[in-house]
């Protein structure tokens, strides 16, 4: 988005005055974009906040928590202005002549009664916004068919879901450093360099006038300097010396005395001749290499611990996801007899992807820890499939388990337990 698109979205805000103005808004908007999408088949009364809550739950792209957060963050004055500022950035509302006329009306309805910020329907709000900003018509948008994540319409519900997280994940510092730019300005608030308008000349108003520019300067005052153009100035004579003069004897002179000093000179020194022997061009011989020792029957070779990611994982991913960013995140395996108890040293870990040949694999440590860094995309998230291989005590089966990484988090810990509690046995012991 352009700067002038951040400055229009940003006055535009800040044009509101109060939080009645702000909510009328909110609604006013919110329809206009569902009557701008409404098809023959479902009007915008159809698509209710309850219809959007339940598309967000259907499509498992939220939780409970994070949209009571949601709601509770938007009952305040100073959450609902940055939530609506930055819908009208994501979607570029803000340079629209329809939505300017929309924040002209909310504010000269000022006797209007409105419901509070809390009961503005923020989630069928956000929705319309996405699917007006990629064209797609929200009305097909249906909690009974929750839509494919990479489909058009499953793009809107999850770019949803991530600007509902990214409000309940801004820090609270942000979040009043960005409210206070969009706050209300009033008549007694200072404006800002755009609202300033070009002023003409300063009428004088003694006593309490001001000239912008001082009227005289000691460097430029009359009586200190004082020029004569007629006066003129005596010059002191001019010193001349005797003239140089080179004949032909003073340059036959510097010539003998040229040579003189060169003949008196010491011949040059004359070193050695350089000889260079056989031995010096010929390598010298290597020794041939020692063969290692071969192991005893019982030796025992230990696996190591060490797990880093291969080239091609990483390559093949941003070949696949080239038009987004990606970012990197740990994974923590973690391996353990039953939960909080000591961990399995020296098991199978493989960490792969769906539709990528290339894995990342090793084995865990002595506290039954396996780390690897992971690429993942920033605004959706990357699925993995973890298969973990227990030793042959407890069956040596093959254990798989799927978890989605986001760029929200720096690490995250998937466990693996031989049994849920102390001191009992794995299923695959009890059975035999």
């Amino acid at each position: 988005m352009s700067d002038d698109a951040k400055v229009v979205a940003r006055d535009l805000i800040g044009s509101i005055k109060n939080e009645q103005q702000l909510t009328i808004f909110a609604i006013r908007l919110r329809a206009w974009l569902l009557t701008e999408q409404k098809t023959d088949q479902v009007s915008v009364q159809d698509f209710q906040e309850s219809r959007a809550r339940a598309l967000l739950r259907a499509a498992s792209v939220i939780d409970d928590a994070t949209l009571a957060d949601f709601s509770r963050l938007v009952s305040t004055s100073s959450g609902a202005r940055v939530a609506l500022h930055d819908l009208l950035q994501t979607g570029g509302l803000a340079v629209l002549g329809e939505v300017r006329a929309l924040a002209v009306l909310a504010r000269q309805a000022g006797e209007e009664p409105a419901a509070p910020a809390s009961e503005v329907p923020w989630l069928s709000l956000a929705l319309s916004c996405h699917a007006w900003q990629r064209g797609y018509p929200v009305a097909q948008l249906d909690p009974a068919f929750p839509p494919e994540r990479f489909s058009p319409a499953g793009q809107v519900v999850m770019h949803t879901a991530g600007f509902l997280r990214q409000q309940v994940q801004r820090s609270a510092t942000d979040r009043d450093r960005i409210a206070r730019s969009l706050a209300a300005r009033t008549a007694d608030s200072p404006a800002n360099l755009d609202e300033l308008q070009p002023e003409g000349a300063i009428p004088p108003l003694p006593p309490h006038f001001r000239p912008p520019i001082p009227v005289r300067y000691p460097e430029m005052a009359r009586e200190t300097l004082t020029v004569d153009p007629n006066q003129e100035q005596p010059s002191a004579p001019v010193a001349r010396g005797e003239a140089l003069v080179i004949t032909e004897d003073d340059l036959q002179r510097g010539a003998a005395e040229y040579e003189s000093q060169t003949t008196e000179q010491t011949p040059p020194r004359r070193m050695p001749s350089i000889r260079i022997s056989r031995d010096q061009v010929e390598p010298p011989q290597q020794p041939a290499p020692q063969l290692p020792s071969p192991m005893p029957p019982s030796a025992v070779v230990m696996p190591t611990n060490t797990a880093e990611s291969r080239p091609g994982l990483t390559v093949a991913l941003r070949q696949m996801f080239r038009s987004e960013e990606l970012s990197s995140t740990k994974l923590r395996v973690l391996a353990q007899e039953y939960p909080d108890g000591p961990g399995l040293y020296g098991l199978q870990v493989k960490v792969t992807c769906k539709g990528i040949r290339s894995y990342v694999a090793g084995t865990t440590d002595r506290d039954g820890r396996f780390v690897a860094e992971l690429p993942v995309r920033a605004l959706e998230g990357l699925t993995y499939d973890v298969d973990l291989t227990w030793p042959r005590q407890t069956g040596g089966e093959t254990e798989r388990k799927s978890i989605t990484l986001h760029a929200d988090r720096t690490e995250f810990t998937l466990p693996f337990y031989v049994a849920l509690q102390g001191g009992t046995q794995a299923p695959e012991q009890q059975s035999a």
